[in-house]
């Protein structure tokens, strides 16, 4: 029965990919890296059921995807999902950042780090 809800939670969030996509496409594309992690923007409400769902949090089911004041983006290392980042798009700062059942990693720092030496590249975003 969890299961269904579970399901039918995740149909209905599919209904916003428009939304979203209006909302967020500005971002769409957006990578960076310190030649280990390679952090990118989520760009699909789908990615963001998978990346909550592979790292067992709330990321998609929580309707992260429809904050306008905030971006969410997926740390890797390999192609494999390390921590989950969300990002103030008013005060440009790490909101938080979780791994593994929302768990900080041993990459935590790193991951926090690259992603604020990277701002200027998400504020020239909102710009266009």
């Amino acid at each position: 029965r969890e299961r269904e809800k579970l399901e039918e939670n995740k149909r209905k969030a599919l209904e916003h990919e428009q939304e979203f996509r209006e909302m967020k496409g500005r971002f769409f594309g957006l990578e960076f890296t310190d030649g280990v992690i390679v952090v990118s923007v989520l760009d699909s409400v789908l990615a963001h059921y998978q990346e909550g769902d592979a790292l067992h949090h709330c990321v998609g089911r929580e309707s992260y995807f429809l904050n306008p004041h905030s971006l969410i983006m997926s740390a890797r290392i390999n192609g494999r999902r390390i921590e989950t980042v969300e990002l103030s798009l008013s005060s440009f700062k790490v909101l938080q950042s979780r791994g593994l059942q929302n768990q900080s990693t041993e990459y935590h720092d790193r991951i926090i780090a690259l992603v604020r030496k990277n701002v200027r590249q998400i504020r020239r975003r909102m710009a266009t």
